[in-house]
């Protein structure tokens, strides 16, 4: 009985021997992502009308892109043949990695160089909000769906990550809406809570 609990343990540690090398990638890239929360600034490098063009037709294609995957694929996913939920799951790759990886860094990158003409996000309490509830969403939802995809060692499983999928875009989305108000309506809640005054 023993010898079969350590087998079963010793498979399932082994089923993934580079796990810990991207554990180690996903942790690099959340606390670089972070740094602009405690004062890292960017400065503009390019004119403000272009980059703020960039910066918001970026980000329509990330929430556009982001709601259409995350509803089609999921629901071709659980719903047809496995033959067609492979194929889907290969097409959400490829727009993981083409779309939500390159505007993922596109939108922040941007945005960070906009918000310097208001002395950087500490001192604009709602672009700092809406970096955090960005960065929040990167850390559950955008880097590890970019490492998993990237990786694609489930392609022959369509409904592999399906739930914990639609748990991360619905987290992801709650964020993006935070993130529209925050950004049309320049208002913040918790900025106050790490810089009173």
């Amino acid at each position: 009985m023993t010898e079969t609990v350590t087998a079963t343990i010793d498979a399932q540690t082994d089923e993934d021997p580079g796990r810990f090398f991207w554990y180690a990638v996903y942790v690099v890239i959340v606390v670089i992502a972070a740094l602009p929360l405690f004062g890292f600034r960017l400065p503009r490098v390019f004119p403000y009308l272009p980059l703020l063009i960039i910066h918001e037709f970026a980000a329509f294609a990330y929430v556009g892109h982001t709601l259409f995957s995350n509803i089609w694929a999921m629901r071709i996913r659980m719903t047809q043949p496995e033959s067609t939920g492979v194929w889907a799951r290969a097409m959400l790759r490829k727009m993981a990695l083409g779309i939500t990886a390159t505007t993922a860094v596109i939108v922040p990158v941007a945005g960070l160089m906009l918000v310097e003409d208001w002395g950087g996000l500490i001192a604009a309490p709602w672009a700092w909000d809406a970096y955090l509830a960005f960065w929040v969403m990167a850390a559950v939802s955008i880097v590890p769906d970019v490492i998993r995809y990237g990786r694609n060692r489930n392609s022959a499983d369509p409904r592999h990550g399906v739930l914990s999928g639609a748990i991360r875009g619905l987290t992801a989305l709650v964020l993006v809406i935070y993130i529209l108000v925050c950004m049309i309506a320049k208002t913040s809640i918790f900025h106050g809570w790490f810089f009173p005054g």
